[in-house]
């Protein structure tokens, strides 16, 4: 599949994924699409995975990283390597591939159709009730069940779409359970009917997030040998070399990386009818891959998986919940040579940056083929990048091994606290037997323990007397038409508004978006809001810490660490402002208020100092510093 690909010959339908809207896609704005693979590869720089499926998010993930590995966009050396990660990565190779290579990205190609193996059409015509139902290809439906032993609930299964086929066909190719499967070995040859899981299964894997070009950044990793190979778009038949293992004690080991990452642990072959739609699929065993290179993670496509301090696969029954990051932080400092966690760790510390935010997901799976349930755990890079980590997620996973009985992600919360993170190891473990209190009191910093009251200060710093002004406009019923107007902006920003005069005269020229979108974000929480006092204490960030129900709260409700996530990553107000006006929507609902001049001078200085400092303030509960007056660089206040 080197070369352009030929014309497709009359046939099926076509349904390539360089121009099918197939990819759940969202823009710093907030706002969803379904994108082809040349939008998103053309878009890398501002659009990110948004699919809800954490299985199918992975899936995604990885054939991008196959695509731009083919498309030769990967580094040549750790150099690159770090150089990429600083400075961003080049995916206009990978976008000219897809284009060139659209035929081999179909779906229904009548000879080589992605991710299947076209010699089953021969089959399919031959016996006109071939295949199964397309949604068997769901592993939902193998949750707590053995994958094709009960299906009534498909009984009344319908047509797909190609796009939702190609999200089941890539979920199955990363993720798929062994076991029996439903197959006459008159059709496809002796063997098929009993599945090997794939190398992902009852594992997890961790990969990178942020943009589409951020995450391949850092996914791209120099490749060991045997270095990159032949990527397989189609199935082929294969055979095992004799240099390759014995029959049951080894099977197929790929050529490299780009041959791992597009491996066919399943034959399969969808069958479209005339409108595009798939109902049915042919379904086999496929290869059978090698399990005997040691360490796991020296064997190609496996290097995302997360392992034990002694090289093995780490399982997915090894995370207890959502919230559980012991056992990940643990294994991301404990990752062996060739690991994409050891490699994307000396790159950070190579480059004196941060590493990037994650996710590890998985299958917890009983005997290779029930699915107990599935894994999806966020890692802030902040977390990742901190040295201390190390021996607090030890002290951990210690504390864990002695006790007979602990609750789920047990001592997991102690390693966002930042006096957890500054204890002696002797502290640490006193404090997850209970013997020590490190916990700190949030609520000095997610409410207004002492009201502050700007109208009560005589600064002329522009943001103060916006501030002042914002109060009387609020408590005036003369100036309500005002705040209907300024509410209005924040939906539709306009600089014919009636209030735009009435907030830009007040502050200097190049404050005037800053103290627009803050005076809009408090029209909205003060028409929204029943709480007397329309000032609060906390920074916004440190707000959000309190955003979510019961327990799962901040960081640890993924919904807000979504919202933090798409935040922490606007580039400029504009796409700020419909982020910032669901949290503010959201405070005003549960009578909490932040600081809106720290919040000004934030926007007015939005940059990347900012979104540090944000971050910091939303992923740790370090005690803030005293609330003081602005400097004349325009630092903000921050509440005690």
């Amino acid at each position: 599949m080197t070369g352009a690909a030929s014309p497709r010959p009359a046939g099926p339908p076509s349904a390539s994924l360089a121009v099918l809207p197939f990819i759940e896609a969202m823009y710093p704005s907030g706002r969803r699409a379904l994108l082809s693979l040349t939008q998103v590869l053309e878009q890398a720089g501002r659009v990110r995975l948004a699919a809800t499926d954490p299985l199918l998010w992975a899936a995604t993930a990885r054939l991008l990283a196959a695509v731009a590995y083919a498309a030769g966009c990967g580094p040549s050396g750790q150099r690159e390597y770090r150089h990429q990660v600083r400075c961003g990565i080049d995916l206009e190779p990978a976008v000219c591939w897809v284009g060139d290579h659209a035929a081999d990205l179909d779906l229904f190609h009548p000879n080589r159709p992605l991710f299947q193996d076209g010699s089953l059409h021969a089959a399919a015509d031959d016996r006109p009730d071939a295949g199964i139902e397309v949604l068997y290809l769901d592993l939902t439906a193998a949750i707590r069940r053995p994958l094709l032993s009960d299906h009534r609930h498909l009984y009344a299964s319908t047509p797909v779409s190609a796009a939702r086929a190609a999200g089941l066909l890539l979920v199955q190719q990363m993720w798929c359970l062994g076991g029996r499967i439903s197959a006459s070995d008159a059709v496809y040859g002796k063997g098929s009917n009993f599945g090997r899981r794939s190398d992902a299964c009852g594992g997890l894997v961790i990969q990178p997030d942020g943009t589409v070009a951020q995450m391949l950044a850092w996914r791209l990793t120099p490749l060991p040998d045997p270095g990159l190979g032949t990527a397989h778009w189609t199935y082929t038949p294969r055979q095992a070399s004799a240099a390759q293992g014995t029959a049951g004690e080894g099977g197929l080991v790929p050529d490299g990386e780009a041959d791992a990452l597009t491996w066919h642990p399943r034959r399969i072959l969808l069958l479209p009818r005339a409108d595009g739609t798939v109902a049915r699929t042919m379904f086999a065993q496929g290869w059978a891959a090698s399990t005997q290179t040691d360490p796991l993670t020296a064997r190609p496509g496996c290097r995302d998986l997360l392992t034990t301090a002694a090289g093995a696969r780490l399982s997915a029954e090894a995370v207890t919940s959502e919230e559980d990051a012991a056992p990940l932080l643990h294994s991301w400092w404990t990752a062996p040579e060739d690991s994409w966690a050891k490699t994307a760790r000396r790159a950070a510390e190579a480059a004196s940056c941060q590493p990037p935010d994650v996710r590890v997901t998985g299958l917890t799976v009983i005997r290779n083929k029930k699915i107990v349930n599935t894994r999806h755990v966020f890692l802030p890079g902040s977390l990742l990048g901190d040295a201390r980590g190390k021996k607090a997620a030890a002290c951990v996973m210690r504390a864990r091994h002695r006790a007979t009985d602990t609750t789920p992600g047990f001592g997991s919360a102690y390693l966002f606290k930042e006096t957890f993170m500054l204890a002696s190891d002797e502290e640490r473990a006193r404090a997850l037997h209970g013997d020590l209190d490190l916990d700190l009191d949030d609520s000095l910093f997610t409410t207004a323990d002492t009201p502050y009251r700007p109208e009560e200060s005589e600064s002329c710093d522009p943001v103060d007397v916006l501030t002042r002004k914002l109060g009387s406009w609020a408590r005036s019923r003369h100036t309500r038409g005002l705040i209907a107007h300024l509410a209005a902006w924040a939906v539709q920003p306009s600089v014919t508004n009636p209030a735009y005069s009435s907030v830009t005269r007040i502050v200097p020229d190049d404050m005037h978006q800053a103290g627009m979108l803050t005076a809009a974000l408090f029209a909205v929480h003060r028409r929204a809001s029943r709480a007397e006092n329309p000032y609060g204490n906390a920074p916004l960030a440190r707000l959000m810490r309190a955003f979510g129900t019961g327990h799962r709260r901040g960081p640890r409700h993924q919904p807000t660490r979504a919202a933090m996530t798409l935040i922490l990553d606007a580039p400029c107000l504009e796409d700020l402002r419909p982020l910032l006006l669901h949290q503010i929507q959201f405070a005003a609902a549960r009578r909490m208020t932040p600081d809106w001049t720290s919040l000004m001078h934030d926007l007015a200085n939005w940059g990347p100092d900012i979104q540090e400092r944000w971050q910091t303030q939303f992923y740790t509960s370090q005690p803030l510093p005293p609330r003081h007056q602005p400097a004349p660089s325009g630092e903000g206040h921050l509440a005690a």
